[in-house]
């Protein structure tokens, strides 16, 4: 829709200048082309203005999102760091624990060689006994020795080496199963730590999900903006090409204003009361325009008087983005231009003195606020009006 408006537009165009340029030059300063074709050009216009504005909107509301977005990926990214560091840190605990267990893994193997050495050295010295003889029956032990003290005395040496054996190996045993429950507490803690590792892991998981759809609009988003500020550069130039069209009424009221005297006189201000310019003539960068005028900020519905004595050549409405506005041609190729009007005091033909009230302040056209846009050209060539007033 949008390009066809764009093309539509272009052909009024090209019959709106033409038609300008066409008309005699001693015929008055007004739009020579059929009521038809000024009414579709200020339709169209209009309707190219209003979807610009459109596209601002959204643009403006994508920027917004953008910017919540933006701050969601943000928030997300720390609390993202927040977890991993968390994480992290619990890995290292888990290293910790693990080094631990293994240490005292190597302790119970110890433990348990030591135990399994010691019962081996019994065994052996009890089997070393019995085959050379010096372990028998009890009978056996009574009846060999020479005396009842000695058979108490054997028999108590080989309980003692006994219980010295059982001794050995229970120190050992307990010493182990100190170690197992050393071991199985460790392990508690690893299983903790490994537990809350999880529970962080998975929250880190859900967070990197959101992060990735908020991404995922971040980069719709841009996409979306692109795609209007494309829309937007084809309307930019398109109003150019009306602002153009402009120029030519412009140029052709100064080519006809050059076959009359100047009428001469002090200019004065437009806007009296209201001496603030919120936008001065010349080159602007932050727009990449060339300001052909001044802009006088005042409130909507002020006073808006003729510079000068002249002629109203034209007073319409929306060519070149000017909204409501008024041309007057002062004589000598000397025409001032009023843009912006919410409403316009003056017809084509009518003659005006200086200080007359035109109109009044508004914010028709391409505006961002009450202001007046004020051009004075000397032959069709914008000047600088700080340079006159």
């Amino acid at each position: 829709m949008l390009k066809k408006l764009l093309l539509s537009l272009c052909a009024l165009l090209s019959v709106f200048a033409a038609a300008v340029f066409l008309c005699p030059d001693d015929a008055p300063f007004v739009m020579k082309a059929s009521a038809a074709t000024e009414a579709q050009l200020r339709a169209k216009q209009a309707n190219l203005e209003k979807e610009q504005a459109n596209i601002k909107s959204k643009i403006s509301k994508l920027e917004s999102n953008q910017a919540d977005a933006q701050t969601q990926v943000t928030a997300l990214n720390e609390l993202i760091s927040n977890l991993q560091a968390q994480i992290n840190t619990a890995n290292e605990k888990i290293a910790v624990q693990e080094a631990e267990i293994s240490d005292i893994q190597k302790d119970i193997d110890a433990k348990e060689a030591e135990i399994e050495a010691s019962y081996e050295r019994f065994k052996q010295r009890v089997r070393s006994m019995y085959i050379s003889g010096d372990i028998t029956g009890g009978l056996e032990l009574l009846l060999t020795t020479d005396g009842f003290d000695e058979y108490l005395s054997t028999s108590t040496y080989i309980q003692k080496m006994s219980e010295h054996d059982d001794a050995i190996i229970s120190a050992l045993t307990e010493d182990k199963e100190g170690f197992l429950a050393q071991k199985a507490e460790v392990e508690e803690k690893k299983a903790d730590i490994e537990d809350e590792k999880s529970r962080l892991s998975a929250k880190k998981e859900e967070l990197d999900e959101k992060k990735a759809e908020a991404d995922s609009l971040l980069s719709q988003i841009a996409a979306d903006k692109a795609a209007l500020q494309e829309e937007q550069i084809k309307i930019d130039k398109e109003m150019a090409k009306a602002r153009a069209a402009m120029d030519a009424i412009v140029n052709a009221a100064a080519a006809n204003s050059k076959d009359t005297d100047y009428v001469g006189g002090t200019w004065r201000w437009p806007a009296p009361g209201y001496n603030r310019v919120s936008s001065k003539f010349g080159w602007r960068s932050w727009s990449n325009s060339y300001h052909k005028g001044i802009d006088v900020a005042a409130p909507m519905g002020a006073n808006i008087i003729a510079s000068n004595a002249g002629k109203v050549v034209t007073s319409s409405f929306n060519a070149g983005g000017y909204g409501n506005y008024v041309i007057i041609d002062h004589g000598g190729g000397y025409l001032t231009v009023y843009g912006h009007l919410s409403r316009r005091s003056v017809s084509v033909g009518q003659q005006v003195s200086r200080g007359q009230v035109i109109g009044l302040c508004g914010s028709t056209g391409r505006s961002t606020g009450p202001h007046l846009h004020f051009e004075i050209r000397v032959n069709g060539s914008a000047q600088n009006p700080l340079n006159y007033l």
